[in-house]
Formats: structure tokens, C-alpha cells, sequence
């Protein structure tokens, strides 16, 4: 076994040691600098709600990005997509903020 996988050994079990002492406060910066690091996506979805329409799936989603400027999260939306499959594909429409997303649907796909 060669010096340097002891001392990194030793250098980990440090590290869990440190983070089993950290606070709320500190594990948040921890966590933010482990994203940075592994290169977090720069934007992210959270489902609000979802039904079934058609033959596909309406999802009310929102939106997380993460500026360039500072790395932090902004939020948008939510607004409603329809995911369907076509011609053995995975397909997505884009359909915003309204009080009616079946309707609006039905309008776009009628209108093909």
C-alpha cells in the first residue's frame, strides 16, 4: 500500500469527522460547494402537479436556474408541459401559465 492512500485515508475519515461537528448553517455551505464541484445542473424541475390527459401527461412544473453571477438558485412558473410519446418518441410541449391546461392542449394538438 503506497503513503499516499494512507494519508488520503486519514484525510477522509477527517473530513466525516469535521462534518459530523458541522451546523445547519455550515452543512448548506458544504453542500453548495460539493454542487460547484460537481458541476450541478445549471437548471432543475420540480413537479407540482400531474395528471393524465389525451394520451400523455400534463405536469404543472417549476423551474430552478442557477445564475452564472453568484451560483445561486432562481426560481420560475410553474408552468404546465404536456409529455407525450409520438412515433416512438418522447415528446414535450410547452404550454405556460393557465387556469385550463386540458383545453389549451386540445387547441394546440387540434390545430396540427
Amino acid at each position: 500500500m503506497c503513503m499516499h492512500s494512507k494519508k488520503s485515508g486519514l484525510l477522509f475519515e477527517n473530513i466525516i469527522a469535521t462534518i459530523e461537528t458541522m451546523d445547519d448553517r455550515e452543512l448548506d455551505r458544504l453542500q453548495e460547494a460539493i454542487d460547484r464541484r460537481r458541476g450541478a445542473p445549471k437548471k432543475q424541475s420540480t413537479v407540482v402537479e400531474r395528471r393524465n390527459h389525451r394520451h400523455g401527461i400534463l405536469q404543472l412544473e417549476g423551474r430552478a436556474y442557477r445564475r452564472k453571477k453568484d451560483g445561486e438558485l432562481t426560481e420560475r412558473g410553474p408552468y404546465w408541459y404536456f409529455h407525450y410519446r409520438e412515433g416512438g418518441k418522447q415528446r414535450t410541449l410547452y404550454i405556460g401559465k393557465t387556469d385550463n391546461p386540458e383545453a389549451k392542449v386540445n387547441e394546440i394538438m387540434e390545430g396540427e
